[in-house]
């Protein structure tokens, strides 16, 4: 068992929440945290931001890694089926009106076959285990910098908004190490959990990494904005649509191409095939800085406008993206999202940027655009995130490395991975299309339990983890493989296992929003679980900005 579990024995406090960190300073971190993405080279190492310490892999007798070849020499089954999404919603404090909390979503759904499953008081020491895992949407992260922008804003109130928290391991950034061009590469890290349980409880964290890419090393850009420029996007929309547009300016470059319509019909196009002069051009800024709101917007013209000049700049040997931006007021339809999955078939990915307030802002017609334009769902609340996510991020925010991700997870017999409410292991998965840009990472986090007394003591146990992807620069199918014992696993050092601490931090902080936002009668210890797991991650992580970021937030609810 590491050493790092004194780390996470600390007190409960009995409910109590621990109000004494500095929010002042915390706030002050805050504008300078870079988040997912500042570990490799110019951009972050994950959709997870990381800490500055490297996963030390196992020895060459434990790991194997490659694109095809089953290291222990079996493949295993192939899991089938989904369970049914479930999520339950806490009550609201005696004599106070709920709050309005939104309807539960589908989140991310392990699918196992049942025969693999031990049933229940029946412990099973002869068959492996295989479960899949796998995300709804790895290109998400509406909720985390919704939630804490309205925490840290003065809006206080999460109400309204989806906390998603899958869309928190995409976000927030993991230093896992990177792949060979064409590839992925997989960390997996395992701990005993802390608790007392009956049965052996481990955390488990896997890591799965796209190649690492240079800002000067990126293909060229055909990059098309459609910008919602109705009435609606009045006051802080338009401030960071246009702060959206400044940062997207300063970091294009000689040989790109840049296209600017609006969603209005009857002069839809602002800008036309401009071929960029370097960063900052001048057209470009200027034509930001003069558009004009007025009237209804279509989202149907915005499209048609938009696709129809990314066609004429299609470049096979490009990054052929539309970026659609509006303050969430509009409606896609099923004709909408027709015509952008029809553009995504022909590698026209498009992302959506949510604008506006934290609390006023709505995700879903960003959201279900984003899905079908396989590209990414964001929300820009300042100027700040504008120039994370298209600056240091800009490959990993509009590039695209591996899509159709999903993660095979071969367990010794008796295991099972433990099903709970946290959104993490319940979802119907409807979506197999995980897509990773360069400079990315996948990051699945689950909770493992054996019926085996002797499972953590067990020299030949092996945890096999097999990742199938398409490689996005030649469209084939492709798989990586990584064995390791579970002894090895176990025995690494509390800061080789950084990252599943972060991760154990960022679930149970995702878990403390839900219940904050519900207000039931058990949220003090909720919240000070996700204080303890944050305290664990920062005694082995105590320069990242990010979980300073999440104590801020955390400071503030602990207060409301």
């Amino acid at each position: 068992m590491p050493s790092w579990s004194r780390a996470t024995r600390l007190s409960r406090s009995h409910g109590r929440f621990d109000r004494s960190a500095p929010f002042l300073t915390f706030a002050l971190l805050l504008a300078a945290c870079s988040s997912a993405g500042d570990a490799v080279l110019a951009e972050s190492g994950t959709t997870t931001l990381g800490e500055s310490s490297v996963t030390a892999p196992a020895s060459a007798s434990d790991t194997a890694v490659s694109s095809g070849g089953d290291p222990s020499g079996d493949d295993g089954p192939e899991p089938t089926g989904d369970d049914d999404p479930s999520e339950s919603v806490g009550s609201g404090e005696s004599g106070e009106p709920l709050p309005e909390v939104p309807p539960a979503e589908p989140s991310p759904q392990d699918v196992t076959e049942a025969k693999d499953i031990p049933q229940e008081n029946q412990c099973d020491l002869q068959t492996p285990v295989s479960v899949t895992l796998r995300t709804l949407d790895a290109a998400a992260t509406v909720s985390p910098t919704q939630a804490r922008d309205a925490a840290l804003s003065g809006w206080v109130s999460l109400t309204g908004i989806r906390i998603r928290p899958w869309e928190f391991f995409n976000y927030y950034a993991f230093d896992y190490p990177a792949a060979e061009p064409g590839n992925v590469a997989i960390t997996p890290q395992l701990v005993t959990a802390p608790g007392e349980s009956p049965s052996p409880e481990f955390l488990l964290q896997i890591g799965v990494a796209t190649q690492a890419l240079a800002a000067a090393d990126r293909p060229p850009v055909r990059l098309t904005l459609a910008l919602d420029n109705s009435n609606s996007m009045t006051g802080k929309a338009q401030d960071m649509l246009r702060a959206t547009g400044k940062a997207l300016a300063d970091n294009l470059r000689q040989g790109d191409t840049l296209s600017i319509v609006t969603w209005n019909s009857k002069y839809p196009t602002i800008l036309d095939l401009h071929a960029i002069t370097g960063p900052g051009d001048p057209v470009v800024l200027e034509k930001l800085d003069t558009l004009e709101l007025g009237g209804s917007a279509e989202l149907y013209s915005g499209l048609m406008s938009a696709y129809k000049l990314a066609v004429a700049a299609h470049d096979p040997l490009a990054w052929n993206r539309v970026l659609l931006v509006s303050d969430g007021g509009a409606t896609a339809n099923d004709t909408d999202l027709a015509v952008i999955r029809e553009h995504a078939e022909k590698q026209i990915y498009l992302s959506g940027v949510g604008v506006g307030e934290a609390g006023i802002y709505r995700s879903d017609m960003i959201d279900a655009a984003a899905h079908a334009g396989r590209g990414a769902s964001l929300f820009i609340g300042s100027e700040t995130e504008a120039n994370k996510r298209f600056g240091k991020q800009f490959a990993r925010t509009l590039g695209s490395a591996v899509r159709e991700v999903t993660a095979h997870l071969e367990l010794p017999p008796g295991f099972e991975v433990v099903r709970d409410s946290g959104a993490l292991n319940d979802f119907g998965a409807d979506d197999l299309s995980a897509r990773l840009g360069p400079n990315a990472s996948l990051v699945l986090h689950r909770r493992l339990r054996s019926c085996d007394p002797q499972a953590q003591t067990n020299p030949e146990a092996k945890l096999l983890v097999r990742v199938t992807f398409i490689d996005e620069a030649t469209g084939e199918f492709k798989e990586a493989k990584s064995a390791v014992k579970l002894s090895t696993l176990l025995a690494e050092q509390p800061v080789t296992v950084a990252p599943l601490l972060k991760g154990a931090a960022i679930a149970a902080y995702a878990t403390a929003l839900q219940r904050w936002q519900a207000r039931p009668a058990d949220l003090a210890p909720a919240l000070a679980e996700a204080s303890m797991q944050l305290k664990a991650a920062l005694e082995v992580s105590p320069n990242d900005l990010e979980l300073a970021e999440i104590s801020a937030v955390l400071a503030v609810l602990g207060a409301g």
